[in-house]
């Protein structure tokens, strides 16, 4: 479930105000709007009605039985017995109940083990549509944060470019001066114009994520503050939450007991079957009576003896079954480990890299200002300027971002353990 930062371009222009969004606010609104974790439900509340039936199966069941039959007879003698009569009429309530059928048994088995496996696909899709919302939440946050952070640049350019005409104005400054803070303010302009673009299209596809229609505003996401580093304590706890939440570690182990009592029910195919029967009604010879009612019991054994190995085979592919499965299982385990091992590290690493550009953005900021007090003394040229403050927005930017990265980050090992954010 990667989430990264990626952005495309797409141009929304809203016209009624946005609403705005928390991330655990957009999570559950996606999930409840989402198709997918519809349709996991659909199939999970599917997969808890057929345990339900094949758990009724193993219940007496009671049917009605109606018949006539007629036989050809010579000399008053029926050619073929149905009731030692040429007429034979049947009219039965009939209950027929199970002895002993470990096939049911395992059958009801399988079904409950399916439909557990279903609840746990729904946990799994439910964070999957976590993962996407978390993702464009963040391409979100960050391209809002841009777009301030853009038109602040806008708006002290613009002072800038005023205050380098009047000085031309005054003779206190040079033609190039007055052309480069002009060339600040076109370049903090085009970065804007990139900036909001960027936002109108995380919020467009923010929408979507929510289940919004196209009319709607475009969302905004509230800040959110960014938590405190150690937050989690250490890697060997969370590779105790990962195993024990997980959707995706879960539904493995489920799937393993789906394939273990689809096993039993092929072992179970060489016991006998037993079933008892009751029947009250008519089973009379010629033309029945009120005189006629009367009931009827038995037992019936079914015993398979021999199938020329399809038992067998189904047995061991059942088998073999259960075998990839654990070893799918396993194979995930060191999978999700090694992820979990790579998102630890990005996080630490977000963290460490949010201190450094942070620090760097407070240096750049004071060789800014040092720049600046230069240029409005008369030490230094706009060009000078123009690369001091080049250097502090491209610091703040980096810095920004990596302080978005870190929560990302963090988000991130949310989900791994099986958590929504």
């Amino acid at each position: 479930m990667p989430i990264g930062l990626a952005m495309t371009a797409f141009c929304i222009a809203p016209a009624v105000p946005a609403e705005s969004w928390t991330l655990s606010a957009a999570v559950q609104r996606g999930i409840a709007e989402q198709a997918q974790v519809a349709a996991a439900k659909d199939r999970a509340e599917g997969s808890r009605d057929l345990a339900d039936a094949a758990a009724t199966n193993r219940l007496p069941q009671l049917s009605l039985r109606l018949g006539s039959i007629w036989t050809e007879s010579r000399q008053g003698r029926p050619l073929f017995v149905a009731a030692n009569g040429r007429r034979e009429a049947i009219g039965q309530l009939v209950i027929t109940a199970p002895v002993f059928d470990a096939q049911l048994q395992a059958l009801a088995k399988a079904a409950r083990a399916s439909a557990t496996a279903a609840r746990y696909q729904v946990l799994l899709t439910q964070l999957q549509t976590a993962a996407s919302v978390t993702n464009v939440w963040y391409q979100l946050a960050l391209a809002q944060e841009q777009v301030a952070f853009w038109q602040q640049t806008v708006a002290y350019d613009q002072t800038l470019v005023a205050r380098s005409a009047k000085a031309f104005r005054a003779g206190a400054a040079a033609r190039i001066d007055v052309v480069q803070t002009q060339l600040l303010l076109t370049q903090a302009r085009a970065q804007l114009d990139q900036a909001e673009v960027q936002q109108q299209t995380a919020a467009r596809e923010l929408n979507l994520q929510l289940g919004l229609s196209a009319e709607e505003a475009a969302a905004t996401v509230a800040n959110q503050p960014i938590p405190a580093a150690g937050a989690f304590g250490s890697f060997a706890q969370l590779w105790q939450q990962m195993q024990a939440r997980q959707p995706l570690l879960q539904l493995a182990q489920k799937q393993i007991g789906v394939a273990r009592a689809a096993k039993a029910v092929q072992k179970a195919a060489y016991l006998p079957v037993v079933n008892a029967q009751l029947a009250y009604g008519i089973d009379a010879n010629g033309v029945p009576s009120g005189h006629d009612l009367g009931w009827q019991a038995g037992l019936g054994l079914t015993m398979p003896l021999y199938s020329f190995g399809q038992r067998q085979d189904r047995v061991a592919a059942a088998n073999a079954n259960v075998q990839a499965l654990r070893a799918d299982r396993t194979a995930l385990l060191l999978q999700m480990h090694s992820r979990l091992n790579q998102d630890w590290g990005a996080y630490r690493a977000a963290q460490e890299n949010a201190q450094h550009t942070k620090k760097i953005a407070r240096e750049a900021n004071a060789v800014y200002r040092m720049t600046q007090e230069g240029f409005r003394a008369g030490a230094l040229n706009a060009l000078n300027l123009a690369q001091a403050q080049n250097a502090w927005n491209q610091a703040r930017l980096t810095a920004l971002q990596a302080r978005l990265r870190v929560s990302l980050a963090r988000q991130q090992l949310l989900l791994d353990t099986g958590k929504l954010p």
